[in-house]
C-alpha cells in the first residue's frame, strides 16, 4: 500500500505536491482502513478518490503513478537512443528547464518470503527527458537504508541490494533506463522480484492498458481462468436483474461472449448488452487480479458508465479482509459527487486548477474545521471544499 506520493514538475503540476495518506491515530476503525503491511500500527486507506473540475488535474495524479511503474518496469525495452517517455514538465518557460521529480513511499518487501518493510524510491527525470537522479531505499528497522542510488551514470549500492558497484551489469544501464528494468534482464533477484511485483499493477490510464486492451484478449482471458469468469458471473446475477452467466465460444472470427438472461430462449451477445455490464466486464478482471496479488489498481474516471451504487460495492471489496486479505490498494478518479458520501474524509483528495496556473491538490481531511460530515457531497456542490467548476 502506498504511504506518500510527492510530487514537482509533472504535467499541470508545478509546485512541490506532498500528499500522505497515513490515517489519523485519533479516526474510528472503519472497514475502509486497513493496517499496513510494514507498520502494523499504521493505517492506510485501501481507496483512495481524486475528485475535480475537468482538466484539474486528477488524471496527473494517477498519470505520476503509472509513469514511475511504467519508467521502473519497462524503460529497458524503449530504443537506445529514445528520450525517456511518460514524463512532462510544467509548461512555462520558468518550468521547462527544470527536472520532473516523483517520489513513493510503499509498503514492499526484498522477495516473498521476507517480512514487509517500508520502501522509498525517488526520481528525477532532466528535462532532456534522460535520469538526473534515481535513488530506493528501505526501513527494515525504522530507519530508511540505501539500496541502491544513481545521480546520472554514477553508481552506488547499498550491501543489501545484492550488487556490488563494479560489477559487469552496471554497464548496460542506459540513461533512459532504470536500474531494475536493466538488471531484471540479467536475472538480478532483487530487481526481477520489484519487476514482477509491479507488473501485476492493473491500470486504465492512456498508454497503461493492460489485461482489458482488446475484447479478444480480455475474452482469452476470461476463457483461460476459470475461476475469473466464475467470480464475474456471481458478480453479474447480483448486479444485472435477470443475467444468469456470461459464455465464451469460439466462432470464425475469434472468442465471441453471449449472455444467458431469464426468461429467453436465446442468448444475448455481447453487443446487445448495456454498456455498463461491458464496461464492469472489463474492470472485474483487473480489479479482482489486483485483489488476488494484493498489488495497485489504478481507474480513471472509474464512474463512466457504472451504475452509482455499483461503485460502493467495489470499495467493499478493498474494504473485505476476506475478499482483500494482501491490502490491495484502489486510486481512482471520479466526477460522481454521490461518491463522497459513501466515503471518509481521509480518503478523499481533491484538484483544482484556476486560469493560466498550476494544478494543487489537497485532501478533504486538510480543509481546517472540516468534521467527519454524514454528507460531504452536500459541502462539496456548495463549495466549501473547493475543486468544483465554475460554469458560465
Amino acid at each position: 500500500m502506498i504511504h506518500k506520493i510527492t510530487l514537482e514538475n509533472f504535467f499541470s503540476l508545478a509546485d512541490r505536491q506532498e500528499l500522505g495518506f497515513r490515517v489519523p491515530d485519533n479516526a474510528p476503525d472503519m472497514p475502509c482502513f486497513r493496517p499496513s503491511q510494514a507498520l502494523p500500527d499504521i493505517r492506510l486507506p485501501a481507496v483512495i478518490g481524486f475528485f475535480g473540475s475537468n482538466a484539474s488535474g486528477k488524471s496527473t495524479m494517477l498519470r505520476a503513478l503509472t509513469a514511475t511503474i511504467g519508467w521502473i518496469v519497462y524503460s529497458f525495452s524503449t530504443h537506445v537512443s529514445a528520450p525517456i517517455p511518460w514524463f512532462e514538465a510544467y509548461m512555462r518557460k520558468d518550468w521547462l528547464d527544470k527536472p520532473s521529480v516523483v517520489a513513493i513511499e510503499f509498503d514492499g518487501r526484498m522477495d516473498a518470503g521476507q517480512p514487509a518493510a517500508l520502501f522509498r524510491y525517488e526520481l528525477r527525470i532532466s528535462p532532456a527527458k534522460t535520469l538526473a537522479y534515481e535513488g530506493l531505499f528501505h526501513a527494515p528497522k525504522g530507519r530508511f537504508r540505501k539500496l541502491f542510488e544513481r545521480k546520472e551514470q554514477d553508481f552506488s549500492f547499498g550491501e543489501a541490494f545484492g550488487i556490488t558497484d563494479n560489477d559487469p551489469r552496471i554497464q548496460s544501464i542506459r540513461p533512459n533506463a532504470s536500474i531494475i528494468s536493466t538488471l531484471a534482464q540479467f536475472n538480478h533477484p532483487l530487481s526481477s522480484y520489484f519487476k514482477k511485483a509491479l507488473e501485476s499493477v492493473q491500470a486504465n490510464v492512456v498508454g497503461f492498458e493492460k489485461l482489458n486492451s482488446n475484447p479478444q484478449q480480455l475474452l482469452s482471458f476470461y476463457r483461460q481462468n476459470h475461476s475469473y469468469l466464475d467470480g464475474l458471473n456471481r458478480e453479474l446475477r447480483k448486479l444485472d436483474v435477470g443475467l444468469e452467466a456470461m459464455r465464451i465460444g469460439q466462432g470464425p472470427g475469434g472468442l465471441f461472449a453471449q449472455f444467458d438472461h431469464t426468461g429467453l430462449d436465446q442468448p444475448i451477445p455481447m453487443f446487445g448488452e448495456s454498456q455498463g455490464t461491458r464496461k464492469f466486464i472489463e474492470l472485474f478482471v483487473m480489479l479482482q487480479s489486483v485483489l488476488n496479488q494484493g498489488s495497485l489498481a489504478i481507474m480513471d474516471e472509474l464512474d463512466t458508465d457504472l451504475h452509482p451504487l455499483l461503485i460502493p460495492e467495489i470499495f467493499r471489496w478493498f474494504g473485505d479482509p476476506i475478499r482483500n486479505p494482501h491490502g490491495a490498494q484502489l486510486f481512482f478518479t471520479a466526477h460522481n459527487p454521490a461518491l463522497l458520501d459513501v466515503m471518509e474524509k481521509e480518503q478523499v483528495f481533491f484538484t483544482e486548477k484556476s486560469a493560466g496556473k498550476p494544478s494543487i491538490v489537497y485532501g478533504a481531511r486538510d480543509i481546517q474545521g472540516l468534521r467527519r460530515e454524514p454528507s460531504l457531497m452536500k459541502k462539496y456542490l456548495g463549495g466549501e471544499l473547493g475543486a468544483v467548476p465554475h460554469i458560465g
